[in-house]
C-alpha cells in the first residue's frame, strides 16, 4: 500500500509540473502576442490618448503642413521614413508641453521640419498632402536632433480632408475625435 500511495504522489507532482509548464507556456504565448499586431497602425504604446488635450500636453509643437518630400534612412538594421514638412500654420494649445521637460516649442510658419516615423510600418504621410501634426522632439543626437516624431506613433496625425483634418490611423487604440476643424483660420 506504501509503494502505490507514493506512485501516486510522484504521478500527481509530474502531472503538477505539467500543469505549470503548460500554464507558462499559454501565458507567454499571449504575452508575444499582444505585442504584435499584424496589417495596423497601432501596435503597442505606451500611451493611449482620450482627448486632444492630453496629446497636446505630451507634444512640444502643433503645425499644419505639407509634406514637400520624403526619404529613407537605414541605420544598424533600423529603418525610418523622414518627411520634410512645411509649415503654414501653427494652432495653439494651452496645454501644449505641459508634460514636457522642455515644453512648448515654437515651430514658425514657413518654417521647413523634418518628422520621423521609424518602424517597418509604411509612413502614415504622403508626399503632396497636407496635415495637421501633433509633435514631440526626437530627442536623437547630431544633425537628427532638430527633427520630430509624431506624437503618439500616429494619434497626433490627421490629414486634410476639405474643411477640416482626418485622423490617419482610426485603429491606434486612442479615443480621439475622428476629425478636427480648426477655428479662426482659413483654408
Amino acid at each position: 500500500m506504501v509503494s502505490t500511495y507514493l506512485e501516486i504522489e510522484d504521478a500527481m507532482k509530474g502531472r503538477g509540473r505539467r500543469v505549470a509548464f503548460t500554464t507558462a507556456l499559454l501565458v507567454a504565448t499571449s504575452l508575444v502576442a499582444v505585442g504584435c499586431v499584424p496589417g495596423g497602425q497601432s501596435g503597442s504604446r505606451h500611451t493611449l490618448y482620450d482627448d486632444l488635450d492630453s496629446l497636446a500636453r505630451d507634444s512640444s509643437a502643433i503645425v499644419v503642413g505639407s509634406v514637400r518630400d520624403q526619404r529613407e534612412e537605414t541605420s544598424a538594421g533600423f529603418s525610418s521614413t523622414i518627411s520634410t514638412v512645411e509649415v503654414t500654420s501653427s494652432p495653439a494649445n494651452p496645454s501644449l508641453g505641459s508634460n514636457l521637460e522642455s515644453g512648448a516649442v515654437p515651430v514658425a510658419v514657413g518654417e521647413v521640419i523634418q518628422v520621423r516615423q521609424d518602424g517597418p510600418e509604411p509612413s502614415v504621410l504622403h508626399p503632396g498632402q497636407e496635415y495637421l501634426l501633433y509633435l514631440t522632439p526626437s530627442m536623437l543626437s547630431g544633425e537628427d536632433s532638430t527633427h520630430y516624431f509624431i506624437t503618439g506613433a500616429v494619434a497626433g496625425a490627421y490629414v486634410r480632408n476639405g474643411d477640416q483634418f482626418t485622423r490617419v490611423a482610426i485603429d491606434s487604440g486612442d479615443q480621439l475625435p475622428d476629425t478636427i476643424t480648426i477655428a479662426g483660420t482659413e483654408y
